[in-house]
């Protein structure tokens, strides 16, 4: 079995989605009020990040380009698969997600700028003030339920990241794979992977928005440099075990530090995903203050260039099984 770049960026984005809305609703519980930013872009990026990695998995297997029936066979076709337990998961958590990022577009507490659209374009504001007009009936009569759907969309982000890792750690075929520290490596990055993305998004928003993510700039800084020493570990551990199981485990580790593979892990991986967000971090502690909204920019796409590289690498130094 031979997986390449299409199946990395579905893992990519499946992982850093579902992460994004756990670190949301882990600020939606910690503080709503404290964290309303993060909150509000982690969970409107968390949906679409999902639903946009299917298309690649949908490619990569073949199918749906000259037989679009055979899509289904992703829900129907052997349901003892892994894949298909995690098509199911997927797509419930995708409408779950969707319909809470939908109740964020609180159109009372951030739609005010429309008043401000009107002199200058009165088209616009028709549109957008027919939209609101529209769409605030469907967001009363969906709020009532907001905490189960929140619970439910805990749930299944949970699972989502556990399956970007035993996707692949189930294959006993590929050694470098087949490894019970993967699935909780790739948990881990896609906490790290989303709360970079949910940082972003947020701090690309209006300055209202951007300011009152600023003062807890530091203390979700520290949050994240504990996720990197945690991923570190994680690699660290995997690497090594993988390293003494096989002969063929053995030439993948390999490949990855020493062969074709071993510019992209060293500077996607080592100093992308590791140095440089954690160089930034430390100079922040030294300095004694927050970060600038660039520099969360800097180090927190660093964190995402890593984690897809992670997969990436993953996925390129699999080395099978040669049964004679």
């Amino acid at each position: 079995m031979t997986w390449g770049l299409p199946i990395a960026i579905y893992l990519f984005l499946a992982g850093a989605g579902a992460g994004a809305f756990l670190c949301a609703m882990g600020a939606e519980v910690y503080s709503r009020r404290t964290f309303r930013p993060l909150v509000h872009s982690g969970t409107i990026i968390s949906g679409p990040m999902v639903a946009l990695g299917m298309p690649f998995l949908i490619y990569d297997l073949g199918i749906g380009r000259q037989e679009p029936w055979r899509i289904f066979f992703l829900f129907f076709g052997n349901p003892g698969s892994i894949m298909t337990w995690g098509t199911w998961i997927i797509s419930a958590f995708v409408t779950v997600a969707m319909t809470l990022a939908f109740m964020e577009l609180d159109f009372d507490e951030r739609w005010p700028w429309l008043e401000k659209r009107r002199a200058h374009h009165p088209l616009l504001y028709r549109r957008l003030t027919f939209l609101k007009d529209l769409m605030t009936p469907i967001h009363l009569a969906i709020e009532p339920y907001r905490g189960r759907l929140l619970v439910t969309g805990t749930i299944l982000a949970l699972a989502t990241t556990v399956y970007t890792g035993l996707l692949i750690g189930i294959l006993n075929s590929v050694p470098l794979w087949n490894s019970a520290i993967l699935p909780v490596l790739f948990m881990d990055s896609a906490l790290s992977t989303g709360l970079a993305a949910a940082v972003i998004y947020a701090v690309v928003q209006p300055i209202e928005e951007r300011r009152l993510l600023a003062h807890h700039f530091f203390s979700l800084n520290q949050i994240h440099a504990l996720m990197i020493v945690v991923e570190v570990l994680f690699i660290f551990s995997w690497l090594l075990l993988a390293a003494n199981s096989s002969t063929a485990a053995s030439q993948s580790i390999h490949l990855l530090m020493f062969g074709d593979l071993a510019p992209l892990f060293w500077i996607g991986i080592a100093f992308f995903g590791i140095m440089d967000p954690m160089i930034i971090y430390i100079y922040e502690v030294v300095l004694g203050k927050p970060l600038m909204a660039y520099g969360m920019i800097v180090s927190d796409g660093s964190v995402l260039v890593g984690g897809f590289i992670l997969r990436y690498l993953a996925l390129a130094a699999a080395v099978p099984v040669v049964l004679f």
